[in-house]
Parts: structure tokens; sequence; C-alpha cells
């Protein structure tokens, strides 16, 4: 199937098939994401299959273990956004069954809004969001349990409480055998990963293992550590002091709390993190061709600062947009 339809329905399609396959290999997930494209007449770019596991993961719709190579699906569950006017979001496995129920409510009596994800040119199309309009805590209850998903009052809020402080990982060894070509160090001012002829100063670095799976480690005082890539880049920020996340509160009345969380390209949110900020909204971020910025929407403005300090970071605070052009709510 080709044109504008198998845009549309590709992320739904794929969240179908992982949703009654449960769980697999990680690299077999991304090369079936490339092979179900090509089926769907879809020319993906380079690391696309990547960027949409990522981003799935983030929705909530599957858990990913890059080190295990493993995927499985993640659990159903109605939640609402934060500070979002009686919106709920359906999020996790998107079975047949459930899908079921989900046009069977929506027909007689929940008010459903399906938001299509809109890729740009090269990306891998998400599944849409579905979200549910409700008027009491008590009806969205009923509704998660006819759907036969899980409630839970706020996810984003949650995972708040879950998210670790940033810190190197146990001591581990350093780089050796054939690295010699593959050693990279990352350079905080130019904001990327730079090819290195040693590994004898502190720092992040990487290289290619003898699968030619890419490592990651901190070196602390002589010693190197384990650690995932996207809290190995926080941890060198911090060392050099050096920021990368803002956040901008809206401009409408009574939604000073609320706001956009910016975060820079080249410092991406690790998962648990990303999760929770993304379920804030249940979009993915936005993140335009000509910007170096991730934005997050509908994050409160606690939220953010707690995202902040687990990643050693000062969370710059800035105008809201009225504010900033010299105008003013009403």
């Amino acid at each position: 199937m080709t044109g504008p339809m198998s845009s549309t329905e590709f992320g739904g399609t794929l969240l179908r098939w992982l949703s009654e396959s449960r769980s697999g290999r990680a690299s077999a997930l991304r090369g079936g994401v490339r092979d179900q494209a090509r089926s769907w007449g879809l020319e993906l770019a380079e690391y696309a299959d990547w960027d949409w596991m990522r981003k799935a993961a983030a929705l909530g719709f599957i858990d990913v273990d890059l080190r295990a190579d493993r995927w499985s699906v993640a659990p159903p569950v109605l939640t609402r956004l934060p500070h979002a006017d009686g919106l709920a979001l359906l999020t996790g496995a998107r079975t047949a069954r459930i899908s079921t129920r989900v046009e069977e409510a929506a027909q007689e009596w929940m008010e459903l809004i399906t938001v299509p994800h809109r890729p740009e040119a090269g990306e891998a199309p998400l599944p849409d969001t579905l979200l549910f309009q409700y008027e009491d805590p008590q009806s969205l209850r009923e509704a998660a349990e006819f759907l036969g998903a899980r409630h839970v009052p706020c996810a984003a809020l949650r995972l708040a409480e879950l998210l670790p402080q940033a810190a190197p990982g146990p001591e581990s060894a350093p780089p050796g055998g054939s690295t010699a070509d593959t050693l990279e160090k990352y350079e905080p001012r130019l904001q990327r990963f730079v090819p290195a002829a040693r590994d004898d100063e502190d720092g992040l670095y990487r290289w290619r293992g003898a699968d030619y799976a890419r490592l990651t480690r901190v070196r602390r005082s002589g010693v190197f550590h384990a650690v995932e890539r996207e809290t190995g880049v926080y941890l060198e920020l911090a060392r050099h002091r050096t920021g990368a996340m803002r956040w901008r509160p809206e401009s409408g009345r009574g939604r000073g709390g609320i706001g956009r969380l910016l975060v820079d390209r080249y410092a991406p949110l690790p998962a648990l993190h990303e999760r929770a900020a993304v379920l804030c909204s249940g979009f993915p971020p936005s993140a335009g061709r000509q910007t170096r910025i991730r934005a997050y929407d509908n994050v409160p403005r606690a939220l953010a600062e707690v995202i902040a300090a687990s990643l050693r970071q000062n969370l710059e605070t800035m105008p809201s947009p009225v504010a900033a052009t010299g105008g003013r709510t009403t």
C-alpha cells in the first residue's frame, strides 16, 4: 500500500503487531520497522528505525532494553494529562480487543479525540494519539475498566517520583582490544563525540566492541564506569557546568505553572526522563529542522525542575511568550 493512507496507518498497524507479539529482540524490531516501511512504500532516513523505537518508548507503547537486546509491549494504561482540562491519554498495548473496545466506547458514551501523527520526511509514522475527555475521576476509572486498561491518575507525575539521580554506574574495564580506530571522547564545547587517540583523561568515551556494538564509559579519577550514553552526556555537562535545559511558562490566564520544557538536541533525555516529559501531552517532542531544540509541551514547572535536578542541571526559567514581546495576558 502506498500514498497518504500508508503514512497515516503505518504506526497503528505496527503497534498492533507489537501488541499481539508482546516481546522480541530490539535489533529485530529495528529491522522490522524498515521492512514494514518498505512494504508500505515509505522511504526512511538513516536512523529512522531507532528514532521510531525511542519515540514509541517515550510515548509508553513499548519498553526497550538495548543492553539485553529486548523489547516488550507496555501494558495498556489510561491516565490523565496534567492540567489539561479533563483529558486522558490511552497508551501501551493496542491489541485488536482493546481497539474494538475503544471504538465501542467512542460510539456509545465516551468522547474520543484521535490525533494523527504528522511525520517529517524520512520519519516512520507513529501510532495516532488517543485522548478521551472525561468529567470526573470516577468516570475515568470506569472507562479504564471497560477498555481493559490500568487506570493511573497521572503517569507523568508518578514517573517524576521514580527518576534516578544521574551518577556513574559500576566500575568497568577501560577500552581495550581493537578499539584504537573507533575510540571517541565527548567534547561539551563541540556538543558531540570526536575521535580520541588515548583514554588517559577523565571524560565520557565510546567505542565499538567486538560485536560492533557501541560501548559507553565515563572515566572519573582514573577509574572507568559503565553508563548509558544519555546519562553520561549529562554527567559531562555537569562537570563542565554547562546548561542544556530551559522552561518557558504558557501565557494563558491561570497557566503560569505549565509550560514548555526545552532541551538541547545534543543532550537527549534518558528514556525514563523523556517518558515523564512526553506523557504530559501524549505527543513526542517537536524538533524543527532549523532548530537545535526538543520542545516538550504541557510540562508543569515542578516536573521540569525534578527532571533537571535529577540530571544535575540548573533549570533556566524563560519569560512567557507574551511577556517576552511586551504584551499582557487578558
